[in-house]
Parts: C-alpha cells; sequence; structure tokens
C-alpha cells in the first residue's frame, strides 16, 4: 500500500550564481518526447507568489535544454527565499507535469 496519492515531482536545488547564466540539460533516456511538447520553469517568492517564468530554449525527442541569460537569473534575489517548479506539458489534452521542483540557492 502507497503512503500517499499524486506524483511527487524529483526534488532538486536550483543553484544560480550572480552574473551567470543558468544552463541545464535532461536527456530523455526512455520513451522519445513528442512534438509540440513544452517546458517551463516558474519561480516563486516566499509567499508564493509568481516573480518569473523561465521558457525552455530547445526541446527535442530526446532532451530539454534551458539557457537563461544572466539578467533574469540576477532578478532572483540572494535572501528571497525561492522555490521552483519545472513543467513539462505534451501536445494535446495534457495537463501541465511538475517534473522537478525545490528551492532556489545562490552560490554567491
Amino acid at each position: 500500500m502507497v503512503d500517499y496519492l499524486g506524483y511527487r515531482p524529483n526534488k532538486y536545488i536550483l543553484v544560480l550564481t550572480r552574473g551567470a547564466a543558468f544552463t541545464q540539460r535532461f536527456e530523455v533516456t526512455d520513451t522519445p518526447l513528442p512534438d509540440g511538447t513544452t517546458s517551463w520553469i516558474d519561480i516563486y517568492d516566499s509567499d508564493d507568489e509568481l516573480v518569473n517564468t523561465w521558457r525552455a530554449t530547445s526541446i527535442t525527442s530526446l532532451a530539454v535544454e534551458y539557457l537563461i541569460e544572466p539578467h533574469h537569473t540576477d532578478a532572483i534575489g540572494n535572501r528571497t527565499r525561492a522555490q521552483y517548479n519545472l513543467y513539462i506539458n505534451y501536445p494535446g489534452p495534457g495537463l501541465p507535469y511538475c517534473w522537478f521542483r525545490g528551492p532556489v540557492v545562490r552560490e554567491q
């Protein structure tokens, strides 16, 4: 018997560095992503207010890539206690799926 209902997204820390781009590549190892798949990251502040949305810069059948320029990443303050949700959405009548979530921290 399970101790929860629903899907638990993967929990990882999203690390930012002042003046640096955020780059990430997620490779798909099982079923290829269909054409028309979208992905984005929503950033929330400590009051759970949406402060920014970053769209994936490239999506192929085998990977989702993000390259977010520093002027966007620097907008997330060092002590905001920000959180993120990374979504993926398949084409058709599907609903957004929260793939990853967690805190946003700065190394600098």
